[in-house]
């Protein structure tokens, strides 16, 4: 019986002449690179063709803006709470393609065209999707500004990145509108895409027929290519100041390319044939896009594989358990992920009906434990899973995993995509180790950012010479080319010389069927320099009852299981209520709990007389 293909060999045969995923070498920027042969050239190409293909088609079912969210309620006050609470507008891909030239023919009358920065603020809406448009249909650079970010750091955005234009949601207006009257601020010119009482409002424009021939036609877009600017997405950082990401045409397009990869590789190590390029005839299926769009995991990976494949997309205002859960069972969601915290929360909740099925779970964008795959395999056996690794500075795809090759790895994020080359090297010499041994990740590849913009010093820091990317990221790669990461370098906890992965104490909880989530950090030690603690949440099914879970039961249990080096072992577990807290693209805000960690472990060494292990559970939250 013949094996199984390597994944070299599924590389080989993915990547060979005239395979939509065929490769080519090309110099950039003096170095030289493998990319996508058949990659769309530039946004713009790629979203007009995709909204004529799919121009009938049902696209977006959008929460409405909060104005006509009132209107809306004052008109039919006897409609169901339900109805009342998430009116929601349909749009076809012929509807937005149409809003978008209209607001495209706006943006050239006001001189912009090919590199002109147009910054889009808001939550995930339509108008923000048809200002995206718009800013590609004209050659722009599209800036994703963080809507979450407080009032400072938005102002710091705008000037830090200085685009010719803001586009807001009416929050944002509401925030923002204000300083368009301070002159001293020098701000752009900032409309709002819904109506406002703070800024002017884009209505008008939409609603306007407007010639957009020549937008079509593309005059005056010569100078665009795949090496032109693109987009700039801010680095999610979880404190202080965002770095803004600039990169290209062809380095955040690559990402659609990638995506296409871990399937086939899944068809090809089962003996299946690659799974075709999606086209108008097939069945559309529709998502959750449950993550913002502001971030590469909403935008390259989300949105543009909705607009590639002729997808439904039903959006959020924020994340809720229980309204993700109506909008799957009324809209027929087939499609759910975007982060591990995403998929959890819907696996968990008792809202969900037994015989809910999906088509497919995809994860990335934050690291998941390595008991999700089972379970969730367990739950909708028939699902594909598939799961992702990258960086705002990759646009997104670096390693990705689908199929058995995730189940029989789950500590895997998979190989690099074939245009992606990795290695491990030593945190301190920066020499490259073989495989198997602990390191730092640097990644090379032509979706690596051009810079980060206004900072040449973090540029140069982050980018070698030779355009080797320094992640921050540790973690080994096996023989056979998978990636294991382990920790964020600044997150190793160091235990008397021992180095300790957060990930690996993480797991090892997790596997303890009560608990929901855990986040383990450092903890100051006067002998030892760090010890190990942990903070968790608990599944609503063991969150009370009976059953007494507190950390004395905790700590047994993870003792029990013999998993854990005795050095691993936290000496602190406090119990959280609620959902730990996270930054808008899902990643726990490790930070602040260690704050709160660190504080309690203080009381517990100025009153000598507690052990940890002897304390009553800690019910916190910040």
């Amino acid at each position: 019986m013949v094996g199984k293909p390597s994944i070299a060999e599924c590389d080989r045969i993915m990547t060979s002449p005239g395979s939509i995923l065929e490769m080519e070498e090309k110099v950039l920027n003096g170095k030289k690179v493998r990319v996508w042969k058949h990659l769309p050239p530039t946004f713009r190409q790629f979203l007009l063709h995709t909204l004529h293909t799919y121009s009938d088609r049902q696209f977006l079912s959008s929460p409405l803006p909060v104005s006509k969210r009132r209107n809306r309620s004052h008109e039919n006050t006897s409609s169901s709470s339900t109805q009342a609470a998430d009116p929601r507008e349909n749009v076809t891909f012929g509807q937005v393609l149409e809003r978008s030239l209209r607001l495209a023919a706006w943006m050239r009358k006001r001189g912009l065209g090919v590199g002109s920065k147009v910054m889009i603020g808001g939550r995930n809406c339509t108008g923000f999707i048809v200002s995206y448009v718009a800013t590609h249909l004209i050659g722009g650079v599209a800036i994703f500004l963080n809507a979450w970010l407080p009032r400072e750091q938005l102002i710091w955005s705008i000037r830090m990145t200085t685009p010719s234009l803001v586009l807001l949601d009416e929050e944002r207006a509401e925030i923002l509108g204000p300083y368009r009257y301070v002159r001293e601020t020098n701000l752009p010119d900032m409309f709002c895409w819904v109506e406002s009482s703070y800024l002017p409002t884009l209505i008008d424009i939409f609603d306007t027929p407007t010639d957009v021939h020549s937008i079509l036609r593309g005059d005056g877009l010569e100078e665009l290519t795949p090496e032109s600017d693109a987009v700039i997405f801010f680095s999610s950082g979880t404190s202080g100041f965002p770095k803004a990401v600039l990169s290209t045409q062809r380095m955040a397009l690559s990402n659609l390319w990638s995506g296409m990869v871990a399937p086939a590789r899944a068809a090809l190590r089962a003996g299946l044939p690659i799974p075709p390029l999606p086209k108008a005839t097939d069945p559309q299926r529709t998502l959750l896009l449950a993550i913002p769009l502001f971030h590469v995991t909403g935008c390259l990976s989300w949105l543009m594989r909705a607009f590639f494949a002729g997808s439904r997309v039903i959006m959020m205002r924020r994340w809720n358990t229980d309204e993700a859960v109506r909008l799957i069972v009324e809209e027929n969601v087939r499609v759910i992920g975007g982060v591990p915290a995403v998929v959890s929360s819907i696996l968990q909740s008792p809202s969900l009906p037994a015989n809910q099925t999906f088509d497919t779970v995809f994860y990335g964008g934050a690291p998941p434990s390595s008991h999700m795959p089972k379970e969730v395999k367990t739950k909708w056996p028939k699902a594909g899973l598939v799961q992702g690794y990258g960086l705002t500075e990759t646009n997104a795809y670096v390693c990705s995993v689908a199929g058995p090759d995730y189940m029989d790895r789950p500590d895997s994020t998979g190989p690099p995509v074939p245009i992606c080359d990795l290695k491990i090297v030593d945190p301190v010499t920066r020499r490259s180790l073989p495989n198997g041994q602990i390191g730092l990740l640097f990644v090379n590849g032509p979706q690596v950012m051009k810079c980060y913009l206004g900072d040449e010093v973090a540029t140069r820091k982050a980018i070698d010479e030779d355009g080797w990317l320094d992640t921050g990221d540790i973690g080994y790669i096996d023989d056979e080319g998978f990636l294991y990461i382990k920790d964020r370098l600044k997150d190793v906890i160091i235990r008397g010389g021992e180095n300790i992965t957060s990930s690996e104490v993480e797991n090892a909880i997790y596997s303890l069927p009560y608990i929901s989530e855990v986040a383990a950090v450092p903890l100051p030690h006067n002998r030892l320099g760090e010890v190990v603690g942990a903070i968790v949440t608990l599944r609503p099914s063991f969150g009370s009852g009976t059953r007494k879970i507190d950390e004395r039961r905790v700590l047994s249990d993870i003792k029990s299981r013999g998993v854990l080096a005795r050095y691993a072992i936290p000496e602190m577990i406090m119990i959280y209520d609620g959902p730990l807290p996270k930054n808008v693209n899902g990643k726990i805000l490790k930070k602040d709990l260690k704050v709160l960690l660190q504080k309690e472990w203080e009381k517990r060494r100025l009153d000598k007389s507690t052990e940890p292990s002897e304390v009553n559970t800690i019910r916190a939250k910040l």
